[in-house]
């Protein structure tokens, strides 16, 4: 009967799927969400995993779905990655359902749900869905990790921090997000060490890049 589910929860999945980060690790529905958001948006959130914050219905009061769609650090302790300052850090995202929309990736502070400092990487069109063709980076970029935390601190705890993928689908009226919790290492500690490994490479720049764009909640 487990099999049975688990096949159907893929099934959908598959089909109604719009967009997720696969690389690096990002974080999972378990039971600290369960609790923090109720047995039914966990639900939705397995039955499609890169469902839009709008499609997560009967989320409890306490369940903070503008923060990596409800997921919760406890869920997610040993996907936490090492990142070094300077570091670029290589993202894979898959969207089989393009909106066009805003998007971006930023680090943000789960205690306060705000973005640490500018954000790392805008796009200003992202995921237009009359394309014949997107664009390859937007399913294969990269973020530099800022060299000011070096000095401020920030970061050093795991599930202080999260490189949170944000994209809005303004024609869907859709928003979709994914976390990826790390902590700030100093270079000669492993940095890009962890559950993945971040991976030095060149910056993948978007050609739809926007100096200003918006986190929209």
């Amino acid at each position: 009967m487990r099999a049975s589910i688990t096949a159907v929860a893929l099934l959908a999945a598959t089909v109604s799927a719009h967009g997720n980060v696969t690389s690096p690790l990002a974080r999972l529905t378990g039971p600290g969400m369960v609790k923090a958001c109720g047995q039914s948006a966990v639900d939705n959130v397995l039955a499609d995993g890169t469902i839009p914050l709008e499609d997560v219905f009967n989320a409890l009061p306490s369940c903070k779905l503008d923060l990596c769609r409800g997921a919760v650090f406890d869920d997610n302790k040993s996907r936490v990655q090492k990142f070094s300052p300077g570091q670029v850090i290589p993202f894979k995202a898959i969207l089989p359902i393009p909106h066009e929309g805003p998007a971006n990736v930023s680090i943000v502070k789960t205690a306060t749900n705000k973005i640490l400092g500018e954000m790392l990487l805008v796009f200003d069109s992202y995921a237009d869905e009359n394309l014949r063709v997107l664009p390859a980076n937007n399913t294969n970029f990269a973020v530099t990790l800022p060299t000011t935390l070096a000095a401020t601190g920030d970061c050093r705890v795991a599930g202080e921090c999260v490189l949170q993928w944000f994209w809005f689908g303004t024609g869907a009226k859709q928003t979709y997000e994914s976390c990826v919790d790390f902590v700030v290492v100093a270079a000669s500690n492993g940095g890009g060490a962890g559950v993945e490994s971040g991976t030095t490479t060149s910056v993948v720049k978007s050609t739809v890049a926007a100096v200003t764009g918006s986190r929209r909640r």
